[in-house]
């Protein structure tokens, strides 16, 4: 079951109606509405609830709190009753999944498109021939003739500069994005963005769990009912095994809900990036196959952008040896969907930083509690209790809550950073008054994880899941102070506890992560020329995006001391092979 592919145009002077067979003939896809002013397209049949002058659809998967999924085809009228609220957005305190939904008022001729919190169904807009049109991939603006080739060298630019920072803008001219939790409303040809769902009605202080026991029970019945959701719906599953907390939460509540899994783990001749001792633990704990495969050179292309789906350069070349073997066991076992830990670190708070202790100050004051949240935070760091307390009060009483959204100028053009300047938004980083730092950064990495969860060649063919970016879990998550999530000295603290009974100890207490460092720097030194010839002459130069003598000098560093510049000489070519694909296609 793929995800949906849908595309709306709305328009005045019956301009859409008379464009329907035309347009639904280039998009190759059905016509589920056919009115004067609205059309809409997709791929699978779409949940359609009318009322007297309003018609509400629903794309994509939704389910109720209790975890039950239900079905958009045919969509019951009386669970439609209770799915859309009076304006005709969905109802957020009884509903969650991954879907789109678009309200029609034919009478006042409006359109209101709502996407769900978690960003899980795309959904971008554009306004072109008189007629704004909504849809799930760019591919569909660019078959019905809407959208061209045009890059938005500023917006790539930007995107280079603040890389994790993801907006309404893409990197294509013309072409928007609804936000995740976002509305758009459309009224006589003009948009505006509304936001619809904020994290802040959760992470404020008068949410906090009083107590830690109170956060692991919810926290775990939460984990279990929201994954066991998605399993009803995709019981056959290749997960993705880094032998690290966050998977392997994913796995064992798969496991738990009746999935069939299968574990894949991708390893590196390093040692750092050699996880199977971990991975083999879990996949052993819940009597699960798992493949091992190694990320091989050999079947990286830099040249070759697996984002060339999607308006800005989110995919990574390294990733598309360990992307043939997803696809390679999805198609051994037949599965549904792919599952991923991804966003666990982000929902889970985990925080390398004296904000907990800070966090604690500002909610309870100088006391023990504080002094006993610096003696955790001091042993995750391998550092002094008094330094972290020091800095802490620092934190607290001497800066605003605002979480600083640090740029990344490496390599970058210094003449095109000083026209971009420091300036960013997003009102999710807006701070209400009082509320702490410590849940301004856990908001901050909610935004930081957006641009990880796609660019891969497998969404492509099966959908890609991460159960972890659900909208209950992470409601549940930022409800749970900072400081809990640091306990006993261990990151991520609360998830561990949730799940201490189903997960083995190598596993439950591990500290060391792992990463592809070597193999980045492998690719780096084995594409030296390729990489000179797409950068210094491509159009990031062109543009006067990058500085050609500093990537010239970068390109020649050895040695694993520079491993940082080589991931950022690789995110640049990931950016130009982008831009090629984006011209050639």
């Amino acid at each position: 079951m793929k995800r949906v592919r849908y595309l709306a145009l709305s328009g005045s002077g019956n301009l859409v109606h008379m464009r329907a067979v035309e347009v639904a003939a280039l998009a190759g896809m059905e016509v589920a509405i056919n009115r004067p002013n609205f059309l809409l397209l997709a791929d699978q049949p779409v949940g359609i609830f009318s009322q007297p002058g309003r018609t509400a659809f629903l794309l994509g998967w939704i389910y109720r709190r209790d975890g039950a999924k239900m079905s958009v085809d045919p969509l019951n009228p009386a669970d439609a009753q209770d799915i859309f609220t009076i304006e005709g957005a969905i109802h957020l305190e009884k509903y969650w999944g991954s879907y789109v939904a678009i309200l029609h008022d034919e009478d006042h001729d409006d359109i209101t498109v709502v996407r769900d919190p978690s960003g899980g169904m795309p959904c971008y807009y554009m306004k072109s021939q008189g007629v704004t049109a909504i849809g799930s991939d760019m591919a569909l603006f660019r078959q019905v003739g809407l959208l061209g080739s045009a890059i938005d060298d500023e917006q790539l630019g930007r995107h280079l500069y603040f890389p994790n920072l993801r907006t309404s803008r893409t990197c294509l001219a013309e072409l928007n994005e609804i936000p995740a939790g976002f509305q758009l409303d459309i009224q006589l040809g003009k948009s505006e963005l509304e936001q619809r769902w904020n994290p802040w009605d959760y992470a404020r202080r008068q949410e906090y769990y009083g107590e830690p026991a109170a956060a692991i029970s919810d926290l775990r019945a939460t984990l279990t009912s929201t994954i066991g959701a998605w399993v009803s719906r995709f019981p056959t599953l290749v997960v993705g095994l880094s032998g690290g907390l966050d998977s392997s939460i994913v796995a064992a509540a798969a496991v738990q809900a009746g999935a069939k899994v299968t574990g894949l783990t991708l390893v590196t001749d390093e040692t750092a990036g050699d996880e199977r001792y971990y991975a083999r633990a879990i996949a052993n704990f819940l009597h699960i196959p798992m493949e091992e495969v190694f990320f091989s050179a050999d079947d990286t292309d830099l040249e070759m952008s697996h984002a060339a789906h999607l308006p800005r350069p989110l995919a990574r070349s390294f990733a598309q040896s360990g992307d043939q073997a997803y696809l390679a066991v999805a198609s051994a076992v037949s599965a549904d969907a792919f599952f991923t830990g991804s966003g666990g670190d982000n929902v889970f708070c985990f925080q390398q930083s004296v904000l907990p202790i800070a966090d604690r100050l500002l909610f309870e004051g100088v006391g023990r509690g504080a002094m006993v949240t610096a003696a955790e935070v001091a042993e995750m760091a391998e550092t002094s209790i008094i330094r972290c307390a020091t800095l802490a009060a620092r934190r607290a009483w001497l800066r605003k809550p605002q979480y600083r959204w640090k740029p990344k100028a490496d390599l970058l053009s210094r003449d095109f950073v000083s026209r971009l300047g420091a300036e960013f938004s997003h009102s999710w980083l807006e701070v209400p008054i009082g509320e702490l730092p410590g849940k301004a950064a856990h908001i901050a990495y909610l935004i930081q994880i957006q641009n990880h969860l796609e660019g891969f060649r497998r969404e492509t063919v099966l959908p890609m899941i991460n159960p972890l970016m659900s909208q209950p879990i992470v409601e549940t998550c930022l409800r749970i102070p900072s400081w809990y999530f640091c306990m006993g000295g261990e990151n991520r603290s609360i998830a561990r506890a949730a799940f201490d009974s189903r997960l083995p100890d190598s596993i439950l207490h591990r500290r060391t992560k792992g990463g592809p460092d070597g193999f980045l720097q492998r690719l780096v030194e084995r594409n030296r020329s390729k990489i000179k010839d797409m950068l210094l002459g491509g159009h990031l130069a062109a543009a006067n995006i990058i500085d050609r003598s500093a990537v010239d000098a970068a390109i020649k560093l050895e040695g694993d001391r520079h491993n940082h510049m080589h991931f950022r000489i690789l995110e640049l070519v990931d950016a130009e092979a982008w831009v090629a694909a984006m011209k050639s296609s």
